[in-house]
């Protein structure tokens, strides 16, 4: 009989080694996140899916922006990056939050604005750029931030001094790595299970780099750089987008900013007389609508118009097709 218990509690302790969450692939990670030095402390409850947001309060405009070369009246009733013509112009959707909980949004926002806004350059030609978001969480912490929090601004300057490479360079695994060589660009041999990994060369694969970069505020100039440009980061506060299930937004409060989304567009909802931004989410595809949320525009509704930013590309060597 005896010899029967030890057996039970050698199996038990056998199956709590073999779970899934001893080996760090559950709900929770047992990596720490990276504090970036600038970080400010939370002033308000940040909600489950949010993160500490700020602002780096850097910029670089040498061009002149939309909001004074388009007038307002010339502004579409509806704009939908999505949908021009019958053509998609936006890249893929994004989940910061798998395979482990990480406060990324920042980078997520930043990264997929400036991705479309490549794809948009491009005109949509084969092959789609998706950038690496992980590079960012490795390299630019003290710029930019980590799985902590970060700035939307500080992305761009990160990306501006450092560049970044394409998601199949590096693949997001929701983490503040090391900065080196391998956690830039990778690849990796067989055979199965006993294979090695390897930092590709510089030179052997693409950075992509923003050229400029800013704030835009007021209703009319954010829409004006977006029809001009494409798809903008904005801060949000996230409380009321933990139970959204489609529709439009039309609650203006709290606005305590806590996450970073992208504007794609607008819209006006004729039966309601609602005029709503339409936003990207990094929360998966099975959230919201597919993805994607609409907001009432012109309310700053959970200060969805508080902070907004905006990077362009910088054009490759060989043009942009």
């Amino acid at each position: 009989m005896r010899f029967f218990s030890v057996l039970l509690v050698l199996c038990m302790a056998i199956a709590a080694l073999a779970s899934p969450s001893h080996h760090g692939h559950g709900h929770h990670s047992t990596k720490q996140p990276k504090i970036p030095k600038h970080a400010p402390a939370p002033s308000h409850k940040i909600p489950p899916r949010g993160a500490v947001i700020w602002k780096q309060g850097v910029s670089d405009v040498r061009s002149p922006l939309p909001h004074t070369y388009i007038k307002t009246e010339d502004l579409p009733t509806n704009w939908d990056w999505r949908d021009v013509n019958g053509v998609n112009l936006v890249t893929k959707g994004l989940n910061q939050h798998i395979p482990v909980y990480c406060g990324s949004c920042w980078a997520h926002g930043s990264m997929s604005s400036l991705a479309d806004r490549i794809k948009i350059l491009r005109k949509g030609a084969w092959p789609e750029v998706n950038l690496a978001i992980q590079y960012i969480l490795n390299c630019g912490t003290d710029v930019a931030g980590s799985c902590y929090g970060g700035s939307a601004d500080g992305a761009y300057q990160f990306v501006q001094q450092s560049g970044i490479p394409i998601d199949t360079c590096l693949q997001y695994d929701a983490n503040d790595d090391e900065c080196t060589p391998m956690n830039t660009c990778r690849n990796c041999k067989g055979p199965p299970g006993q294979g090695t990994c390897f930092p590709m060369p510089e030179g052997n694969f693409t950075r992509w780099y923003v050229d400029e970069f800013g704030d835009v505020s007021g209703v009319d100039n954010i829409m004006a750089e977006i029809y001009a440009r494409g798809p903008v980061a904005s801060g949000i506060d996230a409380t009321v987008l933990e139970t959204y299930t489609g529709g439009i937004i039309t609650a203006t409060q709290p606005a305590n900013i806590n996450h970073i989304v992208a504007i794609v567009g607008w819209g006006y909802d004729v039966p309601t007389s609602t005029p709503y931004w339409i936003v990207r989410n990094s929360w998966g595809e099975y959230w919201g609508e597919n993805g994607y949320f609409r907001i009432v525009r012109g309310q700053d509704a959970l200060g969805i118009e508080d902070m907004v930013t905006w990077g362009t590309p910088k054009m490759p060597a060989g043009g942009w097709v």
